[in-house]
């Protein structure tokens, strides 16, 4: 029986709480990609593809080949260039071939690089913007309260997005993108309006061919955001109904991962992620989702990999913060004790970074992080134990410091 402070944080609606619908129109759920690709380019009516992919997919399985003979005559082009974190560099240069090749459709099939880059395209194309300064003046802004994100324009695109994911970061659920600029090794903020994918293609075979390691982490930046949908500051009841279901899924299947033959957990991931796309747009995020911005460009380190260890160290910040929503959480997994126990211990099971130095992070490093952490319009908004010094941002990075026990706060 909940006592009544959990269930007002938890499961009665704030005053004024909004649920985001991310636009989506069709997905296909335990679908062979190269049978869901030219399903989706019949309902939608499109005759013109072009496809992002991944190099590894593209050079080194049959993948992108057997979709070009599913679609014959409407694949118009492929690209490969995509690259950690989707420099811009080959964002406006994909942009500039595909509005060339007069593409009806972009279609990702890879990781959320992968799908970080498409979208970006899109707002190239719609707003016919070709070039890094015009681009960057479209990065969306922050709402005066901290809690919403703008789109700079309000143009629905004119290309669309159909995405096969390979990952199970939930990129595919967002219209928001995060290249990164060369330039200044910052994350560029993007947020397309009807940029999320028309459709979705989830495919369990094609996800088993992903590197198992990459796989993991993925399924953890997920869970990452599965978790900070429950954490919020501003809960929604059917986010956070989708993102309690999204963290059991995620944390009983992603161990299974490593039998490639089990095409269920695979499934089961792949819905983890749909459950936690469907409610993380509508509730604002803290530490952890947004300091792998930092981290990741600063340091060169993917963000998924980052996020394990972020993750595990706001659910140590948040141990006496939230228990309520770590409770619950832990009743449908039916455990007991400390949530970031059971963090760690999925970590170590699944052999994934659990500290800064497993990420070989120096303390110089880190500190380095302290300032662009602090000048970031999110990392230090709506994070249920404030997080507002560079103090306080010191601290919860100690927490991610393989010297930290339990008994040193």
């Amino acid at each position: 029986m909940k006592d009544d402070k959990s269930v007002a944080m938890t499961d009665a609606p704030r005053e004024g709480t909004r649920y985001r619908f991310s636009g989506h129109e069709r997905i296909l759920h335990r679908t062979p990609a190269h049978k869901g690709l030219p399903e989706l380019m019949d309902w939608f009516g499109y005759r013109r593809a072009y496809i992002v992919c991944s190099r590894t997919l593209n050079t080194k399985t049959d993948v992108i080949r057997r979709l070009e003979a599913a679609l014959g005559e409407r694949c118009v082009g492929v690209t490969d260039a995509v690259g950690e974190h989707s420099p811009l560099p080959n964002v406006l240069a994909a942009a500039r071939e595909a509005h060339t090749l007069d593409a009806d459709v972009i279609v990702s099939v890879g990781g959320g690089s992968v799908m970080d880059m498409c979208k970006a395209m899109q707002l190239c194309i719609t707003e016919q913007v070709f070039d890094r300064s015009s681009l960057l003046q479209l990065q969306m802004k922050l709402s005066a309260d901290g809690t919403e994100v703008i789109a700079a324009t309000r143009t629905s695109p004119r290309v669309r997005h159909i995405a096969i994911p390979t990952t199970l970061a939930t990129s595919e659920w967002t219209p928001v993108s995060t290249p990164i600029d060369e330039e200044t090794h910052l994350k560029a903020r993007f947020l397309i309006t009807d940029g999320a994918p028309h459709g979705i293609v989830y495919d369990p075979e094609l996800l088993a061919r992903t590197p198992l390691s990459l796989l993991l982490s993925t399924g953890i930046r997920g869970l990452d955001h599965a978790i900070n949908t429950v954490c919020s500051t501003q809960p929604h009841p059917l986010a956070s109904l989708l993102a309690e279901k999204a963290i059991q899924l995620y944390v009983e299947n992603l161990p299974r991962l490593k039998d490639s033959t089990d095409l269920e957990a695979f499934s089961n991931c792949q819905l983890a992620t749909w459950y936690t796309g469907m409610g993380q747009l509508s509730v604002p995020h803290g530490f952890s989702h947004w300091m792998v911005h930092i981290v990741g460009p600063y340091a060169n380190i993917p963000h998924s990999d980052a996020a394990c260890v972020l993750m595990l160290a706001q659910a140590r910040w948040l141990e006496h913060h939230a228990a309520a929503q770590h409770g619950n959480v832990l009743r449908l997994l039916g455990r007991s004790g400390s949530f970031a126990d059971v963090l760690d211990g999925l970590l170590a099971e699944l052999g994934l970074p659990r500290s800064l130095q497993d990420l070989g992070l120096s303390a110089e490093q880190v500190e380095s992080f302290i300032q662009p952490a602090l000048a970031h319009p999110q990392v230090t908004r709506n994070n249920l134990r404030p997080i507002t010094t560079a103090e306080d941002l010191r601290a919860i990075l100690h927490l991610a410091d393989r010297t930290y026990s339990s008994t040193s706060i």
